[in-house]
């Protein structure tokens, strides 16, 4: 029997991570060629990523929702010996070594950072369930520090972690706190904490990455009155006092109803040629948890719902956003943001790919004896020229002052 790595494979030009999406397989599962193994999101896509072989999957060596660079091990799978030589699936599948063969030439596919981590490994010969995994990103521990901590019997388990922080003076209440491992020259360790990046935030920190290396952005504003907006809530309030819309779930369908006439707006591109135009639009809100974290709540075929049931789908929505459910995916076309809530009436929001625009709404502020909101478009250029993203602003506004006027 032969144990191999699956590795994270290079599926592009200048892909240089992705984010773990989950899996098909279970540890203890057979698993056959060409077979589903586990799904990825990259900057352009949710793709499900197969096995080269038959063998038995023996362990997950990350977790969904995992921010891993191309070339990471993802999965470790036992063959037969007789059934795949593993110097030919180097040549077929450069993304599948062996951990510890006898001649060892996989390091020609890792990055320095990882060949590095692979000696560490070797040198120890520590076995890490993935529960052990998984503390050890929760503590802020790092690959390296992880396999230098002590443990007994064959694998590190999360007591030999917890035992380890103690004995460091590192905290175990959930990772709020780490030891710097390398102090700042000059400053007392006493004056500054670190912590963690919480998980949901690695996710949002990849997919801007990726965003900023792809997209050519453009920005606009136009202001828009806001007393149709509030009209529109206090009428529907008091024709059923058990219907309660908000203000920002009124705006967010009046984005969604002008999409409609817009289908670059409910576009995404695929690479510099081509473009993917969906028949109906999945709206993006920019949702913050208590913790700090952003997530995504998502409102699929939103542009085909009627106001009262958008209100309630939005609504629920950002609930399970709220509890760190995040939504998005590679069919999110548009995004909104919104901290009027803070007094905050200009903003240039980041456009995370693949949707193709995100508008922030601002808080409103006096004009003309009325309450007035500010509408910034942050566009992908690649697609959408000047005059469309304001036209299309311009649509917006109409459809707030239409929806205010109807019965």
């Amino acid at each position: 029997m032969a144990l191999l790595d699956i590795l994270i494979p290079q599926m592009g030009e200048g892909l240089q991570e992705v984010v773990i999406v989950g899996f098909q397989k279970e540890p203890g599962d057979r698993v056959r060629r060409d077979e589903p193994l586990y799904s990825m999101e990259t900057d352009k896509a949710v793709m499900d990523m197969e096995s080269p072989f038959d063998g038995v999957l023996t362990e997950w060596l990350a977790s969904a929702g995992d921010v891993l660079p191309v070339g990471a091990p993802i999965a470790r799978v036992e063959i037969a010996s007789e059934s795949a030589d593993v110097d030919e699936v180097e040549v077929v599948n450069e993304q599948y070594i062996e951990p510890n063969p006898v001649v060892d030439h996989s390091d020609r596919y890792l990055s320095d950072r990882q060949a590095i981590d692979r000696q560490v490994i070797e040198r120890s010969g520590a076995v890490v369930p993935p529960r052990t995994r998984a503390l050890c990103r929760e503590r802020g521990i790092s690959e390296d520090e992880m396999y230098r901590i002590p443990y007994n019997g064959s694998k590190l388990m999360p007591a030999d972690v917890d035992a380890y922080l103690v004995a460091s003076a590192i905290s175990t209440t959930g990772g709020d706190t780490v030891e710097s491992a390398e102090p700042v020259p000059g400053i007392d360790q006493s004056e500054y904490v670190e912590q963690p990046v919480l998980g949901q935030q690695r996710v949002f920190n990849s997919r801007v990455r990726r965003s900023v290396d792809l997209v050519v952005t453009g920005t606009m504003t136009r202001p828009m009155r806001w007393t149709p907006v509030t009209d529109r809530v206090r009428k529907e309030r008091e024709q059923d006092f058990t219907f309660r819309p908000t203000a920002f779930q009124t705006f967010a369908w009046c984005v969604a109803q002008a999409i409609k006439s817009h289908p670059k707006m409910r576009s995404t591109l695929l690479g510099d040629e081509t473009v993917r135009i969906y028949k109906h639009l999945n709206l993006g809100i920019a949702v913050a948890r208590d913790n700090g974290e952003l997530v995504t709540a998502v409102v699929r075929n939103a542009d085909t719902l009627e106001y009262r049931d958008f209100v309630r789908e939005i609504q629920a929505s950002i609930d399970l956003a709220r509890q760190g459910d995040d939504q998005a995916d590679s069919a999110t076309q548009f995004l909104l943001t919104y901290l009027g809530g803070f007094d905050i009436i200009e903003a240039i929001p980041v456009l995370v790919a693949p949707a193709i625009g995100v508008l922030f709404l601002g808080g409103t502020y006096p004009r003309e004896g009325e309450p007035w909101s500010n509408l910034t478009l942050t566009f992908d250029h690649r697609l959408i020229n000047g005059v469309e993203g304001a036209v299309f602003l311009k649509s917006i506004v109409e459809t707030a002052y239409d929806l205010a006027e109807a019965p």
